[in-house]
């Protein structure tokens, strides 16, 4: 439940960078993250959803109560919407495991976090509704679509 928290309170940090840190000068007030502030906020986000999604297991293999885990699967299903903008062009840098798949084919990639997107949207709804059965194949569902998403777009641990 922390994790979910913590994913949820971090993910706008992570999606507007710094931003919420005061600016040392009126340029830096202006100006978009840079492709490394872009990078690490949104390999910040990846671990949180992570740690969010692994946090629910026990959960599922349990078959015990769901319904704390909704403002977690809200919050993956948030961070779903989010993912096509954390990939501008010029943010395929050293240490990112993003592969170029996700630049040239953009196509498939936005299609992969659109069935992000729903698979979350199903979890949050099982989450809700306290459907133990159905938070389980929601789970299962998200994890395939990181699974799939991860197999054409991203490369082995940066070293």
């Amino acid at each position: 439940m922390r994790l979910a928290f913590a994913f949820a309170a971090l993910t706008p940090l992570a999606l507007t960078s710094c931003a919420t840190t005061p600016p040392a000068d009126a340029e830096a007030a202006s100006r978009a993250p840079s492709p490394a502030e872009v990078v690490a906020a949104r390999q910040a986000a990846f671990n949180l959803t992570a740690a969010t999604f692994g946090s629910m297991r026990g959960a599922v293999e349990s078959g015990g109560d769901v319904k704390p885990l909704a403002f977690g699967a809200r919050g993956l299903n948030r961070w779903g919407h989010a993912i096509p903008s954390m990939f501008p062009a010029g943010t395929q840098l050293p240490g990112s495991r993003a592969l170029p798949t996700v630049w040239t084919d953009r196509a498939g990639f936005e299609v992969q976090a659109a069935m992000f997107q729903a698979a979350t949207a199903k979890l949050v709804a099982a989450a809700q509704s306290g459907d133990s059965a159905a938070f389980g194949a929601a789970y299962k569902e998200v994890g395939g679509t990181c699974g799939s998403c991860h197999s054409t777009y991203r490369g082995s641990e940066a070293k």
